[in-house]
């Protein structure tokens, strides 16, 4: 009988287990092509977007420190900015979202490291526990239990402290939340350098671009001039047909140019609105400072590496975060391996209306006791978590090498990139110089009459060519310095521009 009993119960469970695993596969197979197809033509069910539109206002317009950062970051200001890069600089640090949010990593950071210290302090709990218990006494051999059947409620309340004495994988746990706030500190800096260099960067290409474009359309100014000259020569019989459509299709050529550079000025001026939050019609204009030319001659490659090993934020958090990783591994080894001591103390009041011997009862019992828990094998029922933290240790060690090698490689790169720059700019002065004296000699020959108006606007095109080049040249010497800055640790947003 018992055996057929175990037969029916194992049938049953099985057939239990079927169904229910039968129902959770039909509930995760229900993507059908019919229902994507549906999905990407009417998009999300309109009641579940109401609900979420009608949750997410509720969040966002509350009156506390989330509903407080609407009026800061939930939209661009339509404050016109005036340009400046210090304005814009200014704008960033209050109104950028990254800033926002690493800031609010660090409320997080702060937030664990309370809890990490929580989990040392005393544990106190109060229970209240209501039952109904019907008790029926089916068979027994005991005579006292024949008269056993009840049915009444039991109330309990129970207050239980629980105190941690020595618990070393909630010490390492504490030491590890301090880390990681300092990794969220870090992380702050480094967010706030990178937008501040962002700024700068997308700054100076919006300059770069508008002055090329200008460049351009002054080119544009003298090849028409260059045009008319041989028209005028045409009507007297000595123009040059093949001259003219050169001369036109080059200042095609140059306006093509000059609209995708004004497109990428106006790429730039996004950058910009994205980057502070506020609107950026336009830039001021910036004259390359001469106290930054030949820079790289002051500091060698090798000093500018030591000192953004040191002070560049990238490669501190990455030291931080083998610092955490070994704290981890130092935790999980005590959580597999150290013995836990804990103090703990309870009160408990019970209340039984009735038993299955009549009458009910009454008690209050006070516990007092030390629990000391040794961990001899798969103490947790989960493993051991030593062996992913020792993995983690190296993957840290491996991460935090890594950003030292690819900040040494960048700055000794930008280093020598500089020292080119500086001989681009040595050079196109020159040429740009050079220019300017033809351009002298042809406009006091077109004086005496020994040229003509064409020639002139030859040499003018020559010389704006050489001036452009001077001033792209100028600029990309600043985005290098700029660059070296940044990946030393500077804060640019102090650097005097």
């Amino acid at each position: 009988m018992v055996f057929r009993t175990g037969r029916i119960t194992s049938f049953v469970g099985a057939f239990t287990t079927a169904f229910v695993l039968s129902g959770c596969e039909s509930a995760t197979t229900k993507a059908s092509d019919e229902r994507l197809n549906e999905l990407l033509v009417q998009g999300l069910d309109d009641k579940a977007a109401e609900r979420a539109e009608s949750r997410l206002a509720s969040t966002l317009e509350r009156d506390n420190a989330t509903g407080s950062l609407r009026g800061q970051y939930a939209s661009v200001d339509a404050a016109t900015s005036s340009g400046q890069l210090s304005g814009l600089l200014t704008a960033a640090l209050e109104r950028n979202t990254r800033i926002g949010t690493a800031a609010q990593q660090i409320n997080r950071a702060d937030a664990e490291r309370l809890n990490a210290i929580f989990g040392y302090l005393p544990q106190i709990n109060v229970t209240f526990t209501r039952d109904q218990i019907n008790q029926e006494v089916i068979e027994t051999d005991n005579a006292v239990f024949e008269l056993g059947e009840a049915k009444y409620p039991v109330t309990t309340i129970q207050a239980r402290i629980d105190q941690p004495i020595l618990d070393l994988s909630r010490i390492f746990g504490i030491q590890h939340a301090t880390n990681a706030r300092s990794i969220a500190e870090v992380e702050y800096i480094r967010v706030v350098r990178d937008v501040v260099y962002e700024v700068f960067d997308a700054y100076l290409v919006a300059s770069q671009a508008r002055a090329r474009s200008a460049s351009l359309r002054q080119r544009m100014g003298f090849l028409g001039r260059q045009i008319d000259g041989q028209n005028a020569l045409d009507d007297s019989g000595l123009g040059d047909l093949i001259e003219v459509s050169s001369l036109r299709s080059e200042r095609s050529t140059i306006a093509s140019e000059e609209a995708l550079e004004s497109a990428r000025y106006a790429e730039a001026l996004g950058d910009l609105a994205l980057l502070t939050g506020s609107v950026v019609p336009e830039i001021a204009a910036l004259r390359f400072p001469q106290g930054i030319a030949g820079s790289e001659r002051r500091i060698s490659a090798d000093q500018a590496v030591a000192t953004g090993l040191e002070q560049n934020p990238v490669v501190m958090s990455a030291a931080l975060g083998v610092v955490g990783a070994e704290l981890d591994r130092r935790r999980a080894l005590a959580a597999d391996f150290a013995p836990v001591l804990a103090a703990y103390a309870m009160l408990e009041r019970e209340e039984r209306e009735d038993s299955r011997f009549g009458g009910g009862s009454l008690t209050q019992d006070t516990t007092v006791g030390v629990r000391l828990t040794i961990p001899i094998f798969n103490g947790r029922g989960r493993g051991y978590e030593t062996l992913p933290a020792t993995v983690g240790v190296r993957a840290g060690a491996l991460d935090y090498y890594a950003r030292r090698r690819q900040i040494e490689t960048e700055i000794r790169t930008t280093h020598a990139r500089m020292g080119e720059l500086s001989r681009a700019m040595g050079q196109a002065g020159n040429a740009a110089r050079q220019s300017a004296r033809a351009l002298g000699s042809e406009r006091d020959r077109l004086a005496t009459g020994q040229s003509a108006d064409l020639a002139v606007a030859a040499r003018e095109l020559r010389l704006s060519i050489a001036r452009e080049r001077t001033a792209f040249y100028q600029t990309e010497y600043l985005r290098s310095w700029a660059r070296l800055q940044y990946l030393m640790g500077a804060d640019l947003s102090n650097s005097g521009f």
